[in-house]
């Protein structure tokens, strides 16, 4: 994950995430995010400078309020 991470700095700039949905019951916590980035080198049809986007649903699962598991699921915009 760490080198996935380096890697991804060298790829996007200036991400940021807007929480735009959280959702609880019981012990689990469901959040949506919509998470844009701007490229630092050009990707498919984007040149440098241009804005990938991308829909996620995080649910998080806690026990003795620690967090016992975690799913996402992605969905980016067309690019």
């Amino acid at each position: 994950m760490k080198l996935a991470a380096e890697r991804g700095k060298k790829v996007i700039t200036d991400e940021r995430y807007e929480i735009t949905n959280i959702v609880a019951s019981g012990d689990t916590l469901a959040v949506e995010t919509i998470w844009t980035g701007v490229l630092q080198i050009p990707y498919d049809s984007l040149p440098i400078g241009g804005i990938v986007r991308a829909r996620f649903a995080v649910f998080f699962e806690f026990k003795d309020g620690k967090i016992q598991r975690q799913r996402n699921y992605d969905c980016f915009d067309p690019f």
